[in-house]
């Protein structure tokens, strides 16, 4: 299982269009302050060429949203 912190994004309805089907929308982190990001955490498996690496951290980067990988 892997998992991303991913921010720059409006809603989880914006993330979850940038995800293929092995990966999902997992949490929505509170904001500490009115000026941080929403933040989400995605987590999933890497199957075939869909992978955090290769396939979903570029595609959300296409839209400008960040994501960074995190040890679960």
């Amino acid at each position: 299982m892997r998992r991303a912190i991913v921010k720059n994004a409006d809603n989880q309805r914006q993330v979850e269009a940038y995800l293929p089907d092995n990966y999902r929308v997992v949490r929505q982190c509170a904001m500490q302050t009115a000026k941080d990001p929403i933040m989400f955490i995605i987590e999933g498996e890497d199957r075939m060429g869909w992978t955090l690496d290769d396939y979903v951290i570029p595609r959300l980067a296409s839209g400008l949203i960040f994501a960074m990988e995190v040890d679960a």
